[in-house]
């Protein structure tokens, strides 16, 4: 029986397992093995909820375990350390930190990527990356508790003057730019609970761009009205800001003044993990990404295909896929393909990105643009923009879960939020 391990179960490699698992692991016509360091899934487009307390992990978490045993496969659980591509077997170091080999026929490296510093000194040491829920969880205890902290000080002076909670985040992507727009609600929701002195007026947060505009995988108009929402809701925008180093007061722009800053968040850059670096001999990129072939295996092992973020995919347009979800369920589904073909000596295909759009949510309200036939493009915003960003997610859902399943994910998350949203700010002192 062919031995087929999945590394990583984030969007791209969660939704593979559970396809194979369905397809071959049901009727014995392969072993199907899924590893992760982590025992649960999220989707990694809404850890931005998770760390301002909008999004329920408990409820929407999906333990790998669990999937498994209802779709076929295998989980193991533990950190991916290299690879014996002669013996075609990987090494992994378990939740004991025990080293265990694993054989493989066909191999799929699917483990996501990290932020990107660019080698910016003190960011490592003062900055918050926003890369996994455990960090979004720990971005949320920083928030709260700083929160707390300020309101005792209110209580004891009855008034502050020019204090302010400062909350800066370098990299003006989708991921900086949805934190920046949940942060005001936050502090919103965290006066609603008893600490009425609480408000949005008392933060003061930057989000920091580099380049000339946020959002650039965004039309130029689409960014520009997004910044304006930004604004409105008195959130500094600092386009063309290099940073150069962070201390612990804050970021210090090549030009200019130090930004100050109580909490700094860092979401600018993507790259692969380190150690993917050249691993066993494969080809990687200077991101670290795998290099592969347009079948997504890598260009010196036809046995290893690499998925998502951590995929090198160059596209006939000369430039490498997106490293995102919509990219990585793509992948999936063709790497997915192709897996079953070897097994069945057919040729394979080659994967070509569609892009579908770019939503992005502003709490209550989105904007973005979605891809119709051809190249033409429509914008969207408002509450429609808002609903096709939230059908997304509900999709990935049933992809993995099943329609009537994903559905009741829906309306638990649904009666969960209010409790939610509350019970993250009560109890503490």
């Amino acid at each position: 029986m062919k031995k087929i391990i999945i590394i990583g179960g984030g969007a791209g490699g969660l939704e593979l397992a559970t396809d194979l698992g369905d397809k071959l692991g049901k009727n014995n016509q392969a072993e199907i093995t899924l590893i992760d360091k982590n025992s649960y899934h999220l989707w990694k487009p809404l850890l931005h909820e998770v760390a301002t307390g909008l999004l329920d992990e408990q409820v929407d978490n999906i333990y790998y375990a669990s999937q498994g045993l209802q779709h076929y496969f295998q989980f193991t659980q533990g950190t991916f350390t290299n690879i014996d591509r002669e013996n075609k077997q990987i090494i992994v170091t378990d939740h004991k930190d025990q080293t265990i080999s694993l054989a493989y026929d066909i191999l799929v490296i699917a483990i996501g990527s990290t932020s990107n510093d660019f080698g910016t000194p003190g960011v490592k040491e003062h900055c918050i990356f926003l890369d996994d829920q455990n960090a979004a969880i720990h971005l949320r205890e920083t928030l709260i508790t700083k929160f707390t902290s300020f309101c005792s000080i209110i209580d004891e002076h009855e008034s502050i003057d020019a204090d302010k909670i400062r909350i800066a985040i370098v990299g003006g992507g989708a991921t900086g730019v949805e934190l920046a727009s949940e942060l005001p609600h936050m502090i919103e929701a965290f006066g609603a609970c008893g600490r009425n002195k609480m408000c949005s007026d008392l933060l003061d947060v930057s989000v920091i761009e580099a380049t000339d505009r946020i959002l650039p995988a965004l039309p130029a108009k689409t960014a520009s009205s997004i910044t304006q929402t930004l604004q409105k809701c008195g959130i500094h925008v600092l386009t063309k800001t290099m940073i150069t180093k962070a201390e612990s007061d804050g970021f210090y722009p090549k030009e200019g003044d130090v930004i100050k800053a109580d909490i700094m968040i860092w979401t600018a850059g993507v790259k692969a993990p380190d150690y993917l670096k050249e691993i066993a001999g494969l080809e990687s990129s200077r991101s670290n990404q795998l290099m592969v072939k347009p079948t997504l295996q890598t260009t010196r092992d036809d046995n290893i295909f690499v998925i998502g973020d951590c995929a090198y995919a160059m596209q006939d347009s000369g430039r490498a896929s997106p490293p995102t979800a919509q990219a990585a369920h793509q992948m999936a589904k063709i790497c997915y393909e192709n897996i079953i073909r070897i097994l069945n000596n057919q040729s394979l295909k080659s994967f070509k990105y569609i892009d579908s759009g770019t939503i992005i949510s502003l709490h209550d309200t989105a904007q973005g643009v979605i891809k119709l036939l051809g190249k033409n493009e429509m914008g969207v915003k408002g509450f429609l923009a808002l609903m096709i960003h939230r059908i997304l997610y509900r999709i990935h859902q049933a992809s993995l879960l099943g329609l009537f399943k994903a559905i009741r994910f829906a309306i638990a998350s649904k009666f969960m939020y209010k409790t939610k949203s509350t019970s993250i700010f009560t109890n503490r002192d």
